[in-house]
């Protein structure tokens, strides 16, 4: 009986086992061959190998509305996620004949038909992990090597080769889904505070330099408070006091490992603590060298990049409860994106001791700068660095920031739409050249724009 683990992105794969063919995968999924096949890009259906990992296209759509999915965790049996959902072992084979009911997988994914249900579960399934037998997934992106994935994962290319039998380690293909070895993914223990009805992180595994967003329910009114990274967590509660999201910026240069997040849930009476182990891994950032244009040089010095770094912490590490973004954002200009965040940074043939901590966009003075998002302004100064600056408090915690401007149009406590113009670009402060860095910090940590771009962080 093959593994079936569950990747970041919730698809199913399948790790193929000894003696097993495609026709056997498929009818265990109730799927075809063919339709693996083109998932996996598999020419010779007749052809898979033990160890190779599968992407099973099966996706809560497909499925329809009326069936459920349950991803085992650690410490479950066949008998008690039956009883969970208040069913009989049985019937919950008889679903799933793909399970074993002296075998089941950590991660493993069961089907279950909602019709017939006596009750839900209380706890969405939260993670997979818990002992030796499951890998993370990666899937390739476009311009991955292997090497540079083994480095975000701190492991070594020998070690991601022969655990995906890769033969060629320069061989392999955009969307190719890879095992990752000693990767520990967030687990939370079966007895989870009874106050507790729902639990969500996203995503499972955290990068530096990007944002992470934790969401908890509750059955009754109730603070919640917690620590992440030696780092007090801010939490926004609805009116009822019943649902908290927490979003976390994860700083740059955090080092590949696991860490402690801490939560405490008080409802005046009692107060509960959640622990949980999260794993953080390297953005892959890469670097560049920066020459400045002539006589801005003294911009280098430390104490002034201090000083001006100062100002702004008193203004984006403020929390503020209301939320004014109600999706993703756009993008603050139409231009072409010229420096990613995250590149360690060499200026005027210095050290790599610094790090682009935003998003630069080239565009001719002038250029108009758009708002991603609702929110207001905050701040609308000149400064030595940044030259012409706004600010910009989106709610949650969340800023957004805009260096080098040529002109502002907008003015302190102003509230802004997505879409407005709020200036053009220009070439002040320390610069190459025009162009417009944009930045976002998430309660007090500046964090790669472009994630906000792809992905939604609103209800």
């Amino acid at each position: 009986m093959g593994k079936s683990l569950l990747n970041a992105q919730n698809q199913v794969v399948h790790v193929v086992q000894r003696g097993e063919t495609l026709m056997q995968i498929a009818e265990q999924y109730r799927t075809d061959m063919t339709t693996i096949a083109e998932a996996n890009g598999i020419r010779d259906i007749n052809r898979i190998n033990v160890g190779q990992s599968l992407i099973i296209p099966i996706s809560v759509a497909e499925m329809g509305q009326n069936q459920v999915i349950h991803i085992v965790r650690a410490g479950e049996s066949v008998q008690s996620i039956a009883n969970l959902y208040g069913i009989t072992p049985e019937k919950l084979l008889e679903m799933n004949p793909q399970a074993d009911v002296n075998n089941i997988i950590i991660g493993q994914s069961l089907y279950l038909d909602a019709s017939i249900l006596t009750r839900q579960s209380p706890i969405q399934p939260l993670s997979i992990g818990g002992n030796s037998e499951t890998s993370f997934i990666h899937f390739v992106q476009s311009g991955e090597t292997l090497f540079k994935i083994a480095q975000q994962y701190d492991t070594t290319v020998n070690d991601l080769a022969t655990l995906n039998q890769i033969s060629d380690p320069t061989l392999i293909m955009v969307n190719q889904p890879l095992l990752v070895p000693g990767v520990t993914l967030p687990e939370v223990a079966l007895d989870v505070p009874a106050i507790i009805t729902g639990l969500s992180i996203n995503p499972l595994l955290f990068v530096e330099g990007e944002t992470a967003q934790v969401v908890l329910t509750t059955n009754r009114t109730a603070s919640v408070s917690g620590e992440f990274l030696q780092r007090s967590l801010n939490v926004a509660t609805d009116t009822a006091g019943m649902t908290h999201r927490i979003l976390i910026g994860i700083p740059i240069f955090t080092g590949t490992g696991v860490y402690t997040l801490t939560l405490q849930i008080s409802d005046g009476t009692t107060t509960d603590n959640l622990t949980m182990n999260i794993q953080v891994i390297s953005g892959g950032y890469g670097q560049e060298t920066i020459q400045l244009m002539e006589g801005r040089e003294e911009l280098l010095t430390p104490a002034v990049e201090e000083e001006e770094l100062k100002l702004l912490r008193t203004v984006m590490t403020k929390f503020n409860p209301d939320r004014y973004f109600v999706s993703r954002f756009g993008l603050p200009a139409a231009a072409s994106l010229t420096s990613a965040f995250g590149t360690r940074r060499s200026y005027n043939g210095g050290a790599f001791d610094r790090f682009h901590s935003g998003a630069d966009f080239a565009g001719v003075p002038g250029t108009p700068i758009l708002a991603p998002a609702d929110g207001q302004v905050v701040m609308v100064d000149t400064l030595n660095i940044r030259g012409k600056a706004t600010l910009i408090d989106h709610g949650w915690g969340v800023y957004t920031g805009y260096w080098h401007q040529n002109e502002i149009y907008v003015q302190l406590g102003e509230r802004v739409q997505v879409g407005q113009v709020i200036g053009t670009i220009g070439s002040t402060g320390r610069v190459t050249g025009a162009h417009l860095h944009w930045e976002i910090w998430v309660n007090g940590v500046p964090t790669d724009p472009m994630q906000w771009v792809q992905e939604s962080f609103s209800p």
